[in-house]
């Protein structure tokens, strides 16, 4: 479920600006994944 996660936001991502390479893509993807709140399901809590 997680890799279909991600390719459903990339392809959110290309709608938003069809013009973005692949590159830009992949970074906005990091960037989406880095900002997640601390307690969503999947991030690794600080002790």
């Amino acid at each position: 479920m997680y890799l279909e996660g991600l390719e459903m936001k990339r392809a959110q991502i290309r709608r938003g600006d069809p013009t973005l390479d692949d590159e830009t893509v992949e970074k906005l993807l990091r960037e989406w994944i880095m900002d997640r709140p601390m307690d969503a399901p999947g991030r690794i809590r600080s002790v």
